[in-house]
């Protein structure tokens, strides 16, 4: 891990603010607890944020390209999501124009928090759902998967990601 890895990336966002004309408007950095999504504009609070967890184990450049695509969303301003408008923007700022990270686990370069949980099908063992914090619901024995009731009702099992059963 590059040292100065979170200063560099807050003090590279808080510059870029300042280049787009965007920190006197009172837009400002923060750092995310998240650890599902790499970053987010809050348009209400003039606040791009950045996942802290997700900056500290993924290369300095994937950072600065998640401060980029949340920077485009603020010049762009709130109601564009990852259209047209957005993905231009994008470009003229030096960010991938994609909607979302890609993780190791599925073809991309960015690397994930592993979830703590899984909701696994005992007889098949597909997994569902994960979760980072463990479920409130206590009973899976009555609780299917939209869509796939047939296939799943009474047939769900919270384990951890490790794979052993969890005792309730």
């Amino acid at each position: 891990m590059h040292p100065n890895k979170l200063i560099h990336i807050q003090l590279f966002a808080i510059n870029k603010l300042k280049e787009f004309g965007l920190f006197e408007q009172g837009w400002r950095f923060v750092w995310d607890k998240s650890v599902c999504r790499y970053g987010q504009c809050r348009h209400t609070k003039k606040e791009i944020g950045i996942s802290k967890k997700l900056t500290q184990i993924n290369e300095i450049s994937e950072s600065e390209d998640t401060v980029l695509h949340e920077l485009a969303h603020a010049l762009v301003g709130s109601g564009h999501g990852h259209n047209a408008v957005w993905k231009q923007m994008c470009v003229k700022i030096g960010a991938k124009p994609e909607s979302c990270y890609k993780d190791e686990d599925h073809g991309g370069k960015v690397k994930s928090v592993k979830p703590k949980y899984i909701v696994v099908n005992k007889d098949t063992g597909e997994i569902y759902c994960r979760y980072h914090r463990r479920p409130k619901i206590k009973d899976w024995s009555t609780r299917w998967i939209g869509g796939k009731k047939a296939e799943t009702y009474g047939k769900l099992e919270l384990r951890s990601a490790l794979g052993c059963r969890l005792e309730l």
